[in-house]
């Protein structure tokens, strides 16, 4: 169960997200319906949405569809990516040289976020979508980040987590973390086999290098087997990349 938040600004996101996944335009009803908003407030969002130009609404067909400004906030992040660094054509020599799902990886408060993200061609992935996000506890690429965090950090970073996911039955140890990251610490990399599903395993290191001072994480990705076969290789192959990657003069 998250936090409560600002009520506007989270059903704001939700009409947005819906539309991102339904990918048409949309009535009022099935709006409503759909997000369990009451009507009467969901038409005063949807009107704010269009008055200032986040939403186009079609009078005839009496349907509402996100317009181009959506977009425009945030096309700037890719030159933003490559003006402080090779960002992405370290993933792409990393997706190269793994032919796995790679992805390079911030965090974002109690979370990890995928902000690059590149697919191989072969049939065996699981990939998450770029923008997603996952526990930073529950993450090899959040472990490789607490991993540079003093110990403080870390225990209040697992207060803070518990909290906001009260109702989760998955609590997070302080103690089980800190082995982990301790682990991490030793061997230099972060390997979590079988989550966030049993298929699914993943490799991480932290970056030296951050992005306007949020640290990153390179990792990779993919089906268990696969990532267990290949387990050295892979960690070679991040030592290599992240060791010898020097961002570029922004």
């Amino acid at each position: 169960m998250s936090q409560p938040a600002v009520k506007s600004a989270l059903r704001t996101f939700e009409v947005l997200e819906l539309f991102a996944e339904r990918r048409t335009p949309l009535p009022l009803h099935e709006i409503h319906s759909t997000l369990g908003y009451p009507q009467s407030s969901t038409t005063a969002l949807l009107k704010s949405m269009v008055m200032k130009g986040y939403l186009n609404y079609d009078r005839d067909h009496r349907t509402y569809l996100p317009t181009t400004r959506i977009s425009e906030l945030g096309n700037w992040l890719p030159d933003y990516i490559q003006a402080q660094g090779a960002y992405r054509e370290l993933v792409e020599e990393l997706q190269r040289r793994t032919d796995e799902t790679v992805a390079l990886i911030t965090r974002n408060d109690l979370f990890i976020q995928y902000i690059i993200l590149l697919t191989p061609a072969h049939e065996f992935q699981m990939a998450p979508q770029v923008g997603a996000m996952r526990k930073l506890v529950d993450s090899s690429a959040g472990l490789s980040l607490m991993a540079r965090m003093d110990d403080r950090a870390i225990e209040k970073l697992c207060r803070y987590s518990n909290a906001y996911h009260a109702g989760d039955a998955a609590r997070v140890s302080y103690a089980q973390i800190m082995r982990d990251v301790e682990h991490v610490r030793q061997v230099g990399y972060a390997y979590v086999p079988h989550r966030p599903t049993p298929a699914v395993s993943s490799i991480t290191m932290a970056l030296d290098a951050d992005l306007g001072g949020v640290p990153l994480a390179l990792g990779v990705g993919g089906l268990a087997g696969r990532i267990a076969d290949r387990k050295d290789a892979i960690v070679e192959i991040l030592r290599d990349l992240t060791t010898s990657f020097r961002p570029a003069a922004g």
